[in-house]
């Protein structure tokens, strides 16, 4: 008996396929999150690449990036005088695996967008005393 992974017609292997379409799945809803929250009068920009992307607003940043080989991916979320960042795993079910458990996509991508609307608000404090509940 041979350990054989099937494979899209595309040559890619399922695992991986469908690691590639969480990971969009996951910009989407940065995408649309950020929209829903330059609504509401912070002006988030989205930018994303194939394995990576970026959330901006004002002088704080959310980077992420992915490796859909193995579903390792990293985040970072830059403030003028903070940083803080965490490694995360994309698994097949579409969940978010942390350090401190899983979460799903949409948590995930709210809690990230959360954080930047409070961390680039005028009324946010110095260093935002709370911890990102992402990590």
């Amino acid at each position: 008996m041979s350990d054989v992974t099937e494979h899209s017609s595309e040559g890619v292997p399922y695992p991986v396929l469908v690691r590639q379409h969480v990971w969009e799945s996951l910009v989407s809803m940065l995408r649309v999150y950020s929209h829903a929250a330059s609504l509401n009068g912070q002006e988030l920009v989205v930018t994303g690449i194939s394995d990576e992307a970026w959330v901006k607003c004002h002088g704080c940043a959310l980077s992420l990036s992915f490796r859909s080989e193995t579903g390792e991916a990293t985040w970072r979320v830059t403030q003028p005088d903070l940083e803080t960042w965490g490694e995360f795993r994309i698994e097949e079910d579409g969940t978010l695996n942390f350090p401190a458990g899983p979460k799903q996509l949409d948590t995930a991508a709210i809690d990230w967008v959360e954080h930047l609307v409070r961390a680039a608000s005028p009324a946010a404090d110095e260093h935002l005393g709370h911890p990102l509940r992402i990590s």
